[in-house]
């Protein structure tokens, strides 16, 4: 016969699976976060990526509780505003899941830049168009709808939705002519999205806002990792992502954007 303590921390070690499995309740949700994007709202820069900004917002429970919050990030490394635009949004729409988005996030633009777009006007509209098709696929105020590839009718668009849309941080490069292109592309990027947010229809019981990355970051420090150690091996290459300070900041003005609504 086992003696006594034997046999009662044997019955604590056979309830332990059972108690830490009727721990985890899956509660309804009220509400479905997802984040659209390049490399910046995948979570490139940060150690571990999955502390990037979008990670940060949805674990900090900014958009609600995570209990009753569905979330995924959508964003993928090097998209530009055409991926984001004809294929992010369409995985959006088009999923058909009970808890449609709630509250979208989207930093996407720079990388048409990057990679030789100079063109800063049609990239700003790319990422409205992308909104625009969001909030009003299937009505007269999108040329190109966004079809089921089965079923062949416009996906339904999103309704009762906060779609929060940023512009770029200060890339503080050290080359003093480097440094103002990266400036004047910035600069311009913001200027056209806030052109033509002004001009994007938003149906009753949604809302879209901009939120502005670059004022707040000018002569701030340690928000880029050009600034770090390998963060520049040349004057054409270097590293435009944030840092895990950079990933917070970013956060943080996509949280008094939100705040700023409510």
């Amino acid at each position: 016969m086992l003696p006594t303590r034997i046999v009662a921390v044997w019955s604590l070690v056979m309830t332990l699976p059972t108690a830490v499995a009727m721990a985890q309740i899956n509660f309804p949700k009220s509400g479905y976060y997802v984040g659209l994007g390049d490399s910046v709202a995948a979570g490139e820069g940060a150690l571990p990526v999955t502390g990037g900004y979008v990670y940060d917002l949805y674990d900090h429970g900014i958009f609600g509780n995570k209990q009753e919050m569905d979330f995924a990030n959508a964003a993928v490394r090097g998209a530009r505003s055409w991926e984001l635009r004809d294929h992010q949004v369409a995985q959006v729409l088009c999923s058909e899941n009970v808890q449609r988005p709630t509250v979208v996030t989207i930093t996407a633009g720079a990388n048409d830049f990057l990679r030789g777009d100079r063109d800063i006007f049609s990239i700003a509209f790319r990422v409205v168009d992308a909104i625009n098709v969001l909030l009003n696929n299937g009505s007269g105020f999108v040329a190109e709808p966004v079809f089921d590839p089965v079923t062949l009718a416009p996906c339904r668009p999103l309704s009762g939705v906060t779609i929060l849309v940023s512009n770029y941080y200060s890339i503080p490069h050290p080359d003093p002519i480097i440094a103002a292109q990266l400036a004047a592309a910035l600069d311009g990027f913001d200027k056209a999205l806030q052109y033509w947010l002004q001009h994007l229809h938003v149906p009753a019981g949604s809302r879209v806002a901009r939120v502005d990355l670059y004022t707040p970051s000018l002569e701030r420090q340690g928000l880029v990792t050009i600034e770090r150690r390998g963060g520049i091996i040349g004057p054409f290459d270097f590293d435009v992502h944030p840092t895990n300070l950079g990933h917070s900041f970013i956060a943080q003005e996509f949280e008094n954007a939100w705040l700023s609504l409510n």
